[in-house]
């Protein structure tokens, strides 16, 4: 699997709520896509069907980041069982939840993760603990999700915790906690969020962040994952697209 947490490099992930058929791996392998990105705090897809595409997509050298739905050691275990290569939880504000998040996530002694060999050894010979919590704990991206003022606050804290890999913000939400709902190019916002970048930079920790191009592009010597794409967005552009190019074809709305 392709390293992940390369601070000099910037990644390309698709986030996902919708698609649960294997194929978008290889059609994102085919576009040169970095990762696929599955919510699963917002999202409809259950733990058996991310298990497998998940398995699928190491096995064709695409690497899974999912979000899971909240901190819990269950939510963490389970979606890092099934192979995930990126581990995220939202609404991160304290160090304390930071801690909690690495010591579920990383084996020791990073953390305190249970060991249990399947999709995440590729289902291969029992055997070889050693070696496979090191490589995991090499290859997992344990990312806490910023999205509120208490968490920009603490940033420095929680940026500051062992194991910890990565900060990616959620805009929107940030937004929202800041009093300007929807505004993310607002300067209160545009300030919070460099405060986290500053938080990473010092902590050479991964960043990243979830929102439209506009502010990636506002951010983009300091982005590392680059997550704008959805797939819902894809369909339904694709959907509208189709149907005026039919429309420039036959001169109108046949409906009208």
């Amino acid at each position: 699997m392709k390293d992940m947490k390369d601070t000099n490099k910037k990644y390309v992930g698709l986030f996902t709520k919708l698609i649960t058929n294997p194929a978008l791996y290889l059609m994102s392998k085919n576009a040169n896509m970095d990762f696929i990105f599955y919510d699963c705090e917002h999202g409809v897809i259950g733990k058996e069907k991310l298990h497998d595409l998940i398995l699928f997509g190491n096995n064709v050298g695409v690497p899974t980041f999912v979000r899971v739905a909240e901190l819990s050691r269950k939510e963490v275990s389970q979606v890092l069982d099934c192979g995930a290569t990126g581990i995220m939880v939202p609404m991160i504000e304290l160090k304390e939840e930071a801690e909690k998040l690495v010591s579920w996530s990383k084996y020791p002694p990073i953390g305190q993760r249970s060991y249990s060999s399947g999709a995440n050894t590729n289902y291969g010979p029992s055997g070889g603990h050693k070696e496979n919590m090191e490589r995991l704990n090499q290859q997992t991206v344990t990312i806490a999700q910023i999205e509120t003022l208490k968490g920009v606050e603490h940033c420095e804290e929680i940026a500051s915790i062992p194991g910890l890999d990565a900060i990616i913000v959620g805009p929107v939400d940030l937004s929202i906690s800041l009093g300007n709902v929807g505004n993310i190019m607002d300067p209160n916002e545009l300030e919070a969020i460099e405060r986290v970048i500053q938080a990473c930079k010092q902590n050479d920790l991964m960043f990243g962040i979830i929102g439209s191009e506009k502010i990636l592009e506002h951010f983009k010597e300091d982005v590392n994952y680059w997550i704008s794409a959805t797939d819902y967005n894809i369909i339904r552009d694709g959907i509208v697209n189709a149907v005026n190019r039919f429309k420039d074809v036959y001169g109108g709305d046949s409906n009208e």
